[in-house]
């Protein structure tokens, strides 16, 4: 199922970005770990919960075309897993913002628990590990959850390079 712009448009501005980073902001570059939660829409109920680290590069990139890896090269040409394909994801770019993101740990877990209760538990769990770096995101269709995780990046992006 692709998405119109228009409801790509909607799941971008009804994410929520309910915790940034409030560490490790180096103009330029960020290791931005994140936890984004939405409605399990595979199962019918509960929670799906992704969490990861984006990389974003410094400024200024530039790196010719010949020199980015391929599919190919970093997965391999024979037995391709579709799960793992349905995970690769880049992101649209800013505008007037010369970064490069990528995306690393990536992991998926369905949870029985609502998305309130995930929610106050990733919060509570982030609080009593006094983790200060992690990012937390709830997205209205956890099926495009990156669209949502863009949103996260923009939102930290936008900060960095307001004039």
């Amino acid at each position: 199922m692709s998405l119109s712009p228009q409801e790509m448009r909607d799941i971008f501005d009804n994410t929520q970005v309910l915790r940034r980073p409030t560490y490790g902001i180096i103009r330029g570059y960020h290791e931005l770990p994140y936890v984004c939660l939405g409605p399990d829409h595979d199962r019918g109920h509960g929670t799906l919960r992704v969490e990861g680290r984006i990389q974003v590069s410094p400024r200024f990139v530039i790196r010719p075309q010949h020199l980015n890896p391929s599919y190919a090269e970093i997965f391999g040409e024979d037995n391709i897993d579709a799960a793992i394909c349905g995970r690769m994801f880049g992101f649209l770019g800013f505008r007037n913002r010369p970064v490069e993101c990528k995306s690393e740990n990536l992991t998926v877990e369905h949870v029985n628990e609502g998305l309130d209760d995930s929610v106050n538990n990733v919060l509570d769990r982030l609080a009593r590990h006094e983790d200060i770096t992690t990012g937390v995101i709830v997205t209205p269709d956890s099926r495009y959850y990156p669209v949502s995780i863009e949103r996260f990046i923009g939102t930290i992006l936008e900060d960095e390079f307001r004039d």
